[in-house]
């Protein structure tokens, strides 16, 4: 931690999730197959199975979705009673958001956290392992630091 009083105490870490990455990849090609499934009774179930395949990985190359993954697969994220700490290995001090400048807290995704700035900006912290146990402790730390 940057210089911070000596109260303020680790409530969680994590690093990026891999059964998120794995899971998010095997809905979005799932929904890939459904998209793909009108052309099911020009072709085979094989090369529906393949061409719907290569069209997700195309999609998450095109996307940059593996890029979320490559980016972040070393940073590691810490939650304490008075901000959120996100160090990044290449950078030599955190970066730091007092949890009184978090506005709220997104309640709509499957497997990131969206985090609403007074601003109208706004931070995602991506594949959050234990999703719904993470975000509620960002939300506890939040209220009690509030």
């Amino acid at each position: 931690m940057t210089s911070s009083p000596s109260d303020e105490r680790e409530l969680l870490s994590w690093r990026i999730s891999r059964a998120a990455f794995v899971s998010r990849t095997a809905v979005l090609m799932v929904l890939t197959m459904l998209v793909c499934s009108p052309i099911l009774p020009y072709f085979d179930v094989l090369t529906w199975t393949v061409a719907s395949a290569i069209t997700a990985l195309f999609y998450m190359w095109i996307f940059e979705e593996f890029q979320i993954w490559y980016a972040n697969r070393k940073t590691v994220w810490r939650l304490t009673n008075r901000a959120l700490y996100i160090n990044e290995p290449d950078v030599v001090a955190p970066l730091e958001l007092a949890l009184t400048d978090i506005a709220a807290i997104g309640k709509l995704s499957l497997w990131s956290i969206t985090l609403r700035l007074p601003n109208r900006q706004s931070i995602t912290l991506p594949l959050v392992p234990n999703l719904r146990e993470t975000k509620a402790r960002i939300a506890a730390a939040r209220e009690a630091a509030l």
